[in-house]
């Protein structure tokens, strides 16, 4: 259960998001991405917690980096994130064919093998290059709608902002609490539903999977779903490129009817998709939210090792 947030920390942070939207908004894009880069690196120096995070986490995964090398990846990842953050912010003015312009679209053809099956699809993904880039292009793109399910912000005022940019195409955000007719409408309307799940669960809600390596918990929501309902996946990843330039991707669905008879449980088809997910981090490693305390248990016994 995350602390009780004050109303004047709500207030600063939006005053703050305020002040980088208008920057964002009045800067092209080699102009947002030097500034988000040096905002990236101003964190990683006073972000003491995060940075411990950080660094924990490149080393559990990349075991094989030097500590040159593993530095040089630390600093990529916070200005990646620095970059593509500021980025959304100046795309909240864009319009469709704005967007599309500043878009490389590969492997439609695998959306367009999901959908033909006509049970709507789920599209798999996970905090990778800009995410947000990569659904408003899926809701641009496929025309009986797109919404994706997602855990609602701290901050009550940030998160209607985040409402305003993912919504900015006809895309809808689902929360994660009471979902399941709305999100069964739309599958049968031959839309598709969004699902991240690279993020860290609570026990009690997930499933233990291999990711780098090491078991990590992971949501098996997705897993479940598609097994109900017969709907295919398809992977999709929002991948940085350049300032203004992005390349959207949809990699081979996943239908659950082909799968191999061991991996229609819940379990089994969450590895395999965090496989997925874990194949497409090492493409890009510097643009995963590495940030995210996926191994937090892992990190805390390491914590207490050290302390002994």
């Amino acid at each position: 259960m995350s602390r009780r947030r004050s109303a004047l920390r709500n207030r600063a942070e939006y005053g703050a998001y305020l002040a980088a939207r208008f920057l964002a908004r009045h800067a092209g894009p080699r102009l947002t991405a030097r500034v988000g880069a040096a905002l990236g690196d101003l964190y990683r120096v006073t972000g003491r917690r995060r940075r411990e995070i950080l660094e924990f986490n490149l080393s559990l995964a990349f075991p094989q980096l030097d500590a040159i090398r593993r530095a040089r990846l630390e600093r990529d990842v916070a200005r990646h994130f620095g970059r593509v953050t500021l980025d959304a912010l100046r795309l909240t003015k864009a319009t469709p064919e704005q967007l599309l312009s500043e878009v490389d679209i590969e492997g439609r053809g695998n959306l367009e093998a999901g959908l033909a099956r006509g049970k709507g699809v789920f599209l798999l993904s996970c905090h990778i290059g800009s995410w947000e880039v990569a659904a408003l292009v899926a809701g641009l793109i496929i025309p009986a709608g797109f919404a994706v399910v997602n855990r609602p912000l701290d901050n009550p005022l940030l998160e209607e902002e985040l409402e305003r940019l993912r919504g900015l195409f006809g895309n809808r955000a689902l929360g994660k609490e009471s979902i399941t007719r709305e999100l069964l409408r739309l599958l049968r309307r031959g839309g598709a539903v969004g699902i991240l799940i690279d993020q860290r669960t609570l026990e009690d809600e997930g499933v233990q999977v291999p990711f780098f390596g090491r078991p990590a918990w992971t949501h098996p929501a997705l897993a479940r779903l598609c097994l109900r309902t017969g709907a295919p996946i398809v992977p999709i990843w929002g991948l940085w490129d350049a300032p203004g330039r992005y390349t959207v991707r949809f990699d081979a669905p996943v239908f659950p009817d082909e799968l191999d008879p061991g991996e229609r449980n819940e379990v089994d088809l969450t590895a395999r998709l965090t496989q997925l997910i874990e194949d497409v981090i090492r493409e890009r490693p510097a643009q995963w939210l590495w940030y995210h305390d996926r191994w937090r248990e892992l990190r805390l016994q390491s914590r207490a090792d050290q302390q002994r």
